[in-house]
């Protein structure tokens, strides 16, 4: 397979053609060299261990994958060389359009060096056209229609060998021949001027023509980061970085010609870097932008890599060079286990049965102490079983670090075929390693549950690996049955993880289902009485119902009304609007596919309602949990909520609004939810008197979310927007 590969790629050959040039000199004078190389090349220079014959002890899925990336390392270096192509072509035109523009202003210094002065007779006259108000004049055996005048035409013709004629004698065009311009002859008796022959602007070819040779020069200053992809701060084995390069121009006049030059002085042996940058022309006020890509081949050592960046300028006002550092770290293999996994049923009794929806989840992590790249899990049904409809198939990861886990869920239908056991695997492959691990489940009996099963694995030495076998949670058991009785009370429960058309909001479907849980159990409000749906079921037309009139048909003079979303909130940065994101909303198009925040604390604030109380964990950062941007200009737009116009509705906020509000892994929840469900169950009562009021309930999640946040090193502060911090919420 490399073979034709190699073959396909070798067929295919992009010339670099590079031009060294010397500023200002002539044609005959410039300097020029050429280097031709292809993207196969430069990738199996760059990247040479992926382009290596297949080793007897490499599986065919790791040298597919080795393949793989082989062929998008040549499209990568094809791209780079394409583009670096156009950007000299650019250059090439820029420096020719240069050169035009000098002869022409050199051409225009030799005319206007000519220009002299001229004053002529009239040799000669003709018949004076009435109808068109002209003379035709000889002067310096050059005939010319004037326009005369008829008041003055007939004082004029008696007195025409008396007229001067005035104007200005210069080279031509062809710098050969003489032209003559702005000729006027004047009346001898009235003295008016008549113009003839060609007539140009004096003062601005004056202008050109006496124009020096001048440069305002430019002021460049360059800034320089190091990022690579799992963002631990090393270049690892195997690993592609970046140097990010910001030219900015804050001098007077225009930068030309910028070059970048990246130059190792002391590098690993398996570390390859570009070595240039064409930038171009940088006007006035503007910022130019470049990337050198690394590579790190699988044999780097651990050791500090030093680097210096430098640029030219084609009038020598470059900036000042800028030295870079960073250590590359050797191969460390991770270890991937399958740690724990439990079952539920659509009964309920976590029995496999034929035709029973039964959901399984699985719980995977990196026990080893290197970072698992670019994993993909696939789900393996045994036979007879098909997948549920909305069920996953597989999952991919861009990377998993030492200890941290992924949960896997699937769904599956057995059908009347199925024997007594199912035996499914969950397949992996990895960059430098793949497998597989097994899934033995009995049909027609009792299986463990998600809280039941709990298997702990061996603790590798390094990295301390936090034990997260078991996939239970503290704030799902136990929950408290309050004193409250909320038998008029009223909820909406919104929670949307996955989205249509943008990045998901982890865990926020699994908050829902238990704030369900908590505002029947410890608020005791009645099922019947909860507006509750989650993921595809939250559409625009949802929130247009829930909070368009279900609530107000069911609002009885006692009713208090409590709201809790989990998803995607995006601000409308035209408008200073924050928007609520339904299942098929898009944060690019907020205004129109979301719902308006404002819109709806005024809908509330109208109902009439006892109180209203509203748990809001979302953001209006642009981004989700994860920081991964949803607006398409991907990068973060902040914004602040106007909290002002929450009038008499009780807001409980997760962030500020330029934060991004955040998932707690290893709670399984998000961290504003884990808390506000923790403080409900009694956390949050600081002076311990069986009541949770507003201001307690506000100060705890402050507090914890605050510093959980730090920890998991995020900013997340929590927002209280309230007229009544002692209303109490909650009575034990």
């Amino acid at each position: 397979m490399i073979n034709a590969l190699s073959m396909g790629l070798s067929r295919i050959t992009i010339g670099i053609l590079i031009y060294v040039m010397a500023f200002g000199q002539t044609n005959s004078n410039v300097s020029k060299s050429i280097q031709v190389k292809d993207a196969e090349e430069f990738a199996r220079e760059r990247q040479p261990e992926l382009f290596l014959p297949r080793s007897e002890f490499e599986t065919s899925a790791e040298y597919a994958q080795r393949v793989a990336r082989g062929e998008k390392a040549v499209e990568d270096e094809r791209t780079r060389l394409r583009t670096e192509e156009k950007s000299r072509h650019a250059e090439q035109q820029r420096l020719a359009d240069e050169r035009r523009a000098e002869a022409e202003r050199q051409k225009a210094l030799r005319i206007a060096a000519s220009r002299t002065s001229v004053t002529l007779s009239v040799g000669g006259i003709g018949t004076y056209d009435a109808d068109r108000q002209t003379f035709p004049l000889t002067v310096d055996k050059e005939t010319f229609n004037v326009a005369v005048p008829r008041s003055e035409a007939r004082s004029f013709k008696e007195n025409y060998r008396s007229a001067r004629v005035e104007g200005y004698q210069q080279l031509g065009e062809d710098l050969q021949s003489y032209e003559k311009i702005n000729l006027a002859v004047i009346h001898p008796v009235t003295g008016s001027r008549y113009p003839m022959g060609p007539q140009k602007q004096i003062n601005e070819l004056a202008a050109s023509g006496t124009k020096k040779q001048s440069v305002v020069p430019p002021d460049l200053t360059v800034r320089v980061a190091f990022v690579e992809t799992n963002g631990d701060g090393y270049l690892n084995a195997s690993e592609t970085g970046k140097v990010k390069v910001l030219v900015s121009n804050s001098g007077r006049g225009a930068a030309m010609g910028v070059t970048l030059n990246l130059h190792a002085s002391a590098k690993d042996e398996g570390v390859s870097f570009e070595l240039s940058k064409l930038i171009g022309e940088i006007p006035v006020g503007q910022t130019r932008s470049a990337e050198f890509q690394l590579n790190a081949s699988r044999s780097v050592t651990r050791m500090t890599n030093l680097f210096t960046l430098s640029a030219t300028e084609s009038c020598g006002f470059q900036p000042d060079p800028v030295q870079i550092s960073f250590e590359t770290l050797p191969f460390i293999p991770p270890k991937l286990e399958l740690v724990d996994f439990g079952i539920s049923t659509a009964t309920g009794d976590n029995v496999i049965r034929p035709g029973v929806v039964t959901t399984v989840q699985a719980r995977v992590q990196n026990r080893g102490q290197g970072i698992a790249e670019k994993t993909k899990f696939t789900i393996n049904l045994a036979q007879n079983t098909w997948f549920a409809q909305d069920s996953r198939k597989d999952y991919n990861f861009a990377s998993l670090k030492p200890g941290e886990f992924k949960d896997l869920e699937f769904s599956f239908i057995p059908n009347k075929n199925v024997g007594k056991t199912l035996e499914m695997s969950i397949g992996f492959v990895e960059e430098g390693t793949n497998g597989s691990f097994p899934l033995k489940l009995d049909v027609e009996k009792p299986q463990r549950t998600i809280e039941q099963l709990v298997v702990k694995g061996k603790m590798p030495e390094g990295v301390n690996i936090a034990d997260v076998a078991t996939v239970s949670v503290d704030v799902e058991k136990d929950i408290p049955r309050s004193r409250q009785s909320g038998k008029n009370d009223l909820a909406v429960v919104f929670g949307i993880e996955r989205y249509k058309n943008v990045p998901g909001v982890t865990f926020a479907k699994r908050d829902a289902q238990w704030m369900m849980k908590y505002f029947e159990d410890v608020l005791g409000i009645p099922a019947a009485r909860i507006y509750y749906k989650t993921d595809s079921d939250v559409s625009l037309a949802e929130f247009n119902m829930a909070f368009g009139g279900w609530l107000s048909k069911r609002l009885q003079n006692d009713s208090n009304v409590f709201i809790y979303y989990a998803g995607h909130g995006s601000p409308d940065i035209k408008q200073n609007k924050a928007y609520l994101i339904p299942y098929d909303g898009n944060p690019n198009y907020a205004s129109v596919t979301g719902y308006e925040l404002n819109a709806l604390y005024q809908q509330l604030g109208e109902l009439g309602a006892a109180s209203v109380t509203v748990f809001l964990d979302a953001c209006f950062s642009g981004a989700n949990r994860e920081s991964e941007m949803l607006l398409a200009d991907a990068r973060p737009v902040f914004m602040e909520v106007n909290t002002a116009l929450t009038g008499n509705v009780t807001v409980f906020s997760a962030s500020s609004g330029k934060e991004i509000s955040s998932a707690w892994p290893e709670k399984k929840h998000g961290i504003f939810s884990y808390y506000l469900m923790k403080g409900m169950r009694g956390d949050a009562d600081d002076n311990q008197d069986k009541k949770i009021t507003v201001g307690e309930l506000g100060d705890y999640l402050k507090n914890n979310v605050t510093a959980t946040a730090g920890m998991l090193d995020r900013d997340q502060t929590p927002g209280l927007e309230t007229r009544d911090r002692e209303r109490v919420l909650i009575n034990y």
